[in-house]
């Protein structure tokens, strides 16, 4: 696959374009057989290849457009003002601007028919460059010094020397605009700023400030020119880089640090992890995963056939569809964690079903059927505005708890407790906790405060731990997603 292509791929990935490999295989068997000559052609073929509905067609006309324009022009005209005049006049405005790199060859023409003695072409010192000293470019196929592409305006040779520069310092890594001027001095150094800098530093040493200034001026549209480049590879990938990036850092940081304008985003997220995790335990097992023969329905569906084994029956291990009760503290930062955990639970109603929640702070109540009536993101405010504000109390909860549901827990049900476990001092009734852990399958306790203080303060986790099948920190996206994924895992 070409470079170009691979680039333009990311940027549609990055625009949630889901590209596949099939269909990255397509797309250059079509760049094969048309080029990138007649771009109008090119874009309703890669359409035809890439974009599946409405949406993804619409992202990517506007993925195409910005990807395939045209290089950056640079208009810089203040650097040799009054030298361009006639020119504009002749083009009446009509011609496009020069590209920084075009700039190059026009000012070193410009200076090339004006030399009359031994210091024109380039501005170059009576001793000769430190090239020209040491030998460099002057076989023919040895690769130039960035010195000598400035000095001999080669625009072609600074143009490959960019983009070789550019893959070098991973400009295709950018995400951040505070980024660009770090990537543009990358560039310039892998070009080989250093060899330029000191030459000009040289020139001045010997008095030669002309050439200095030449060389200091041609350097300067150098760097307009990678920064143009840097600039045009920001806008390129930047708003699906920066979501991405956003995305990872969410994802770890302590749900409750998360600000309210991330909610949206995290909502999100918690949609797409719960997916992932239900097509992971929704996929129909592989022949070898799916148990033991199954002698007796084999020998009768096939006695018509003499006995000879044209269809085969497995004894089939039906999946565990716990039924879970979530029961959340809802008071101070641990509504936060309630709020993504309950999110998590009910956008996985296809391999969890069974879900009731419970939430308290003091008295304890079920929420079950303001989440089936209003769904999470409404019903979560709900339940914290009913349930919150009031004076931590564990042993009341699970007294609550108690005469609530006691009786409908069995060896299929999973209790997910999700709180910080400190009850201002008061019995957090462990021995109920101890109860329920004899009739439950297990019992998953969630804190989201670090181990490092379970137990300081009134902190009750040393009373609760011995009665709980698992307790664990639960603070981040990262962490919910592998209880949820462990819990589904033993449940199979």
């Amino acid at each position: 696959m070409d470079r170009p292509l691979a680039e333009f791929v990311d940027m549609l990935r990055y625009a949630d374009v889901p590209v596949s490999i099939g269909e990255v295989l397509d797309a250059g068997r079509t760049i094969e057989l048309l080029g990138y000559e007649d771009r109008g052609l090119l874009k309703a073929a890669l359409s035809q290849v890439m974009a599946k509905t409405m949406d993804e067609m619409e992202s990517f006309d506007k993925c195409f457009d910005e990807f395939f324009t045209s290089d950056v022009n640079l208009d810089l005209q203040e650097n040799n003002p009054g030298q361009l005049s006639e020119d504009e006049e002749e083009t009446d405005g009509s011609s496009p601007p020069p590209s920084s790199l075009d700039n190059l060859q026009d000012q070193d023409a410009r200076q090339e028919s004006g030399s009359g003695d031994g210091e024109g072409g380039g501005g170059g010192s009576q001793e000769g460059s430190p090239a020209e000293q040491s030998g460099q470019g002057g076989a023919d196929g040895e690769a130039q010094s960035l010195l000598e592409m400035l000095e001999q305006g080669d625009r072609t040779g600074l143009t490959l020397a960019m983009n070789a520069a550019a893959d070098s310092a991973n400009l295709s890594n950018i995400v951040l605009m505070t980024q660009r001027g770090l990537f543009s001095r990358r560039i310039m150094e892998e070009m080989g700023l250093n060899e330029v800098t000191q030459e000009i530093n040289q020139r001045r040493r010997n008095g030669n400030e002309d050439g200095a200034n030449d060389l200091s001026g041609r350097l300067d549209i150098l760097f307009d020119a990678v920064r143009d480049m840097v600039e045009r590879q920001l806008a390129l990938t930047a708003d699906g880089k920066s979501t991405q990036f956003r995305q990872d850092v969410l994802k770890k940081v302590k749900l409750s640090n998360v600000e309210t304008r991330d909610f949206r985003l995290m909502r999100e997220m918690v949609r797409r992890m719960a997916k992932r995790l239900t097509d992971m335990n929704s996929r129909v097992k592989k022949v070898k995963n799916r148990g033991h023969l199954d002698i007796r329905k084999t020998m009768r569906r096939n006695v018509a056939y003499d006995g000879i084994l044209f269809e085969t029956h497995w004894k089939q291990k039906e999946k565990d569809r716990p039924k879970v009760l979530a029961v959340c503290d809802v008071s101070g930062s641990v509504a936060s964690v309630a709020r993504f955990l309950l999110l998590f639970l009910y956008s996985m109603n296809e391999v969890l079903p069974k879900v009731r929640s419970f939430a308290f702070s003091g008295t304890l109540g079920e929420i079950t059927d303001m989440f089936d009536r209003y769904g999470p993101e409404e019903a979560v405010p709900m339940a914290i505005e009913k349930f919150g504000g009031r004076s931590t109390d564990y042993g009341r909860a699970m007294e609550d708890f108690k005469d609530l549901v006691f009786d409908e827990i069995d060896n299929r049900t999973t209790v997910i407790i999700l709180g910080d476990g400190r009850s201002n001092g008061s019995d957090p009734r462990s021995d109920i906790l101890k109860e329920i852990k004899t009739r439950a399958k297990r019992v998953i306790w969630l804190n989201p405060e670090r181990k490092s203080v379970w137990g300081t303060g009134d902190s009750e986790m040393p009373r609760i731990t011995p009665y709980c099948t698992k307790a664990e920190v639960c603070n981040s996206l990262v962490k919910l997603e592998l209880v949820i994924r462990d819990l589904l895992k033993t449940s199979s």
